[in-house]
């Protein structure tokens, strides 16, 4: 945003130099990216950050200064006298798109002579890079850049029917801009039409047969307000970018919009010789909603740290607009029709330190941090997270956004997840609502990278909305996905669990998932609590996803592992002593499940138990039907002494009676 000293002077009581403006500007967060001389004036070239379009005029800035140096600020009065002919007599406004256009005014300005601008409105213009082109569109030019408020003047008398209809475009209409660039139209523009045809494209740029030229001598003016995000989308479809535009995108001050149009007309006379007819169409679906921000003298210095004057804090905020009004330490504040992006207590305190300024706050050599002890999130995570990257797996970090093609598999019949608004994300626009998709792209990706075994996990957040709810569940997932055998991928699970509980026995429940081959999937219940499930990917979600070697899936709610904290397992040295190792296989009811097993051996309670593993199971020739082999390893040591194969022996046969009362085991020989 360029700027004239000159000009600037006109709204606000300074007589320094435009070092000391560059200063005050900085400090009031507008950094100056260029300074230069322009003939007796100065040009200054201010960032303008996107929050604050009020700024985008040489009155928002003067306003700034003003709050900064406390100088006199003011807008010029602007007075003129009316037509006798009243400005319905000559034209009528209709906004069918009251949500894209939330305020249209229209003035009449009748028995203009188009020349050439005065030579101090031309400078003016000159200094901050504009051509002059004539008094009427120089004008509109001079009250944008003056108090960063779009206008438009038409030729009234090339509008067919004299009338103005705001409105979206139809399908295949055509029109040509100023700039003769010739658009086919969509339903997503909107447009300035008269009673034929499109004349203005709202808010990014007028159209070529409407436009004012040296034989005009009625001008409709237009002073508008449109959705930013309307103008937004069409000024990057079409590629078209104005200083129209570049205000609308960022929300002009809608109670702007008659004054700039007041101001237009004024110049319109004192330059152009016309006269305005007498009133305004001002269409306006709803009136302006005046904001209350509350502030807090506590939660000032909370939050900045310093005490600063309280009549010091009451002085910036009026200065700024912002109209305080003190009521035992709470300071109550109407925020301003331009200040858009004023919406809660933090903003208004920005506000105050920034006109105060940031290098008021004192700074210290030295540097205090308060250490926090990790909470059970936290601690719960990191033994995860070291318990997985022991078994050899990687995490990683996905996308939240997934194509259709890609959840469709995981989700049950008539399931719709949630979607970005925004189509522009027309591929990917789902949110997850599984950790394992995403989990089978990146094994994807891995594999055609030539990395043909890989085993990973993610810890994130899935978004699931169940029927009857609004907005979406956050639930945190742990997702796991191992090449090979589903024992393995149990191993993991079993690892990270006993990681949180050495005494913790997970057992699988058998359950039908869409995703998993048949017989595979099961529940994972920790505690009789289903905390999750486990399975092998069936080959169909193999094929959409392009895979090659078989990989297994389980997911686990994240909550359930924070929850469940029992004795955590203690490490020790490696002893020197050997041990024994004694293999068993047993036949069982084929019922009998391994955990089962497993704890019928733990309560038999020998210390000198080090390993219990699983082998093998065998069904087939040579045992019944309902029946099955399991071979078992026992490793026996003692930290104290060797132990001897007599003392392997007893704890061998204490654990096969345990087997045969509990289980009705039999050693098969």
């Amino acid at each position: 945003m360029k700027i004239s000293l000159e000009w600037l002077r006109e709204y606000v009581d300074y007589n320094e130099g435009p070092e000391r403006l560059e200063e005050i500007l900085t400090q009031a967060g507008f950094p100056i990216e260029d300074c230069q001389q322009v003939g007796d004036d100065w040009m200054l070239d201010v960032e303008i950050t996107s929050n604050r379009p009020d700024c985008l005029g040489h009155i928002g800035l003067a306003r700034e200064v003003a709050a900064v140096t406390g100088a006199a600020f003011s807008i010029p009065e602007v007075t003129f006298s009316e037509h006798d002919k009243d400005v319905n007599d000559w034209t009528s406004v209709r906004n069918d798109t009251p949500d894209w256009c939330r305020r249209y005014t229209a003035r009449i300005i009748d028995g203009i002579q188009v020349g050439p601008s005065p030579d101090w409105m031309q400078r003016r213009l000159e200094t901050i890079g504009l051509r002059s082109i004539s008094n009427v569109v120089d004008i509109t030019n001079y009250v944008l850049m003056e108090a960063g408020q779009p206008l438009h003047s038409f030729d009234y008398n090339r509008l067919d029917g004299g009338h103005i209809i705001v409105r979206r475009s139809k399908p295949g209409e055509q029109m040509v801009t100023i700039d003769q660039s010739k658009l086919e139209l969509n339903e997503n523009n909107l447009v300035i039409a008269d009673a034929a045809e499109p004349v203005a494209l709202a808010g990014v740029m007028g159209g070529l047969p409407s436009e004012v030229n040296d034989k005009t001598q009625t001008v409709l003016l237009e002073s508008a307000h449109f959705d930013p995000l309307c103008v937004r989308r069409t000024s990057r479809e079409r590629a078209m970018s104005s200083e129209s535009s570049f205000r609308f995108e960022r929300n002009v001050d809608i109670e702007m919009v008659e004054w700039a149009s007041r101001r237009a007309s004024g110049l319109l006379i004192d330059l152009a010789g016309g006269k305005v007819a007498r009133g305004l169409i001002d269409v306006r679906p709803e009136p302006f909603e005046i904001r209350s921000v509350n502030l807090r003298r506590a939660r000032l210095k909370t939050l900045l740290g310093i005490d600063i004057d309280a009549d010091h804090v009451e002085n910036i905020l009026q200065r700024l607009g912002f109209k305080p009004q003190v009521n035992d330490g709470l300071i109550r504040c109407t925020i301003p029709s331009w200040r858009n992006d004023v919406t809660r207590e933090a903003d208004l305190i920005e506000e105050v330190i920034r006109i105060h300024g940031y290098d008021q706050i004192p700074t210290e050599h030295k540097i205090h941090i308060a250490v926090t002890v990790p909470d059970k999130y936290q601690k719960t995570r990191a033994k995860v997270t070291q318990a997985l990257n022991g078994c050899g797996l990687f995490e990683t970090v996905n996308v939240s956004f997934i194509e259709d093609h890609y959840w469709e598999p995981f989700a049950e019949k008539g399931f719709e997840p949630v979607r970005v608004k925004d189509m522009s994300r027309k591929s990917n626009n789902a949110l997850r609502q599984s950790l394992l998709p995403p989990l089978l792209i990146a094994r994807k990706r891995n594999q055609d990278a030539g990395n043909d075994h890989c085993d990973i996990y993610e810890l994130a957040a899935t978004h699931r909305r169940e029927q009857g709810q609004v907005l979406p569940q956050e639930t945190v997932m742990l997702g796991m996905c191992v090449d090979g055998e589903l024992r393995r991928l149990r191993g993991v699970v079993e690892a990270v669990v006993g990681t949180l509980d050495k005494n913790a026995v997970l057992l699988l429940r058998e359950k039908e998932l869409l995703w998993a081959a048949r017989g595979t999937g099961a529940e994972l219940l920790l505690d009789d609590k289903v905390i999750g499930h486990i399975g092998s990917v069936h080959q169909k979600v193999m094929d959409i996803f392009d895979l090659n070697n078989a990989v297994c899936l389980a997911e686990i709610h994240f909550e359930n592992l924070v929850e469940h904290q029992g004795q955590a397992i203690q490490y020790k040295p490696f002893t020197r002593l050997p041990g024994i190792v004694r293999d068993l296989s047993l036949l069982l009811d084929d019922s009998i499940s391994w955990a089962q097993i497993e704890q019928t051996i733990q309560a038999v309670n020998i210390n000198d138990l080090q390993e219990l593993r699983f082998v093998d199971i065998y069904r087939g020739k040579g045992i019944a039907a309902d029946k099955k082999s399991l071979t078992l390893s026992m490793t026996f040591r003692n930290d104290q002494e060797t132990l001897t194969h007599q003392q392997a022996d007893e704890y061998q046969n204490r654990i096969l009676t345990a087997l045969k009362d509990d289980l009705s085991a039999d050693l098969r020989t």
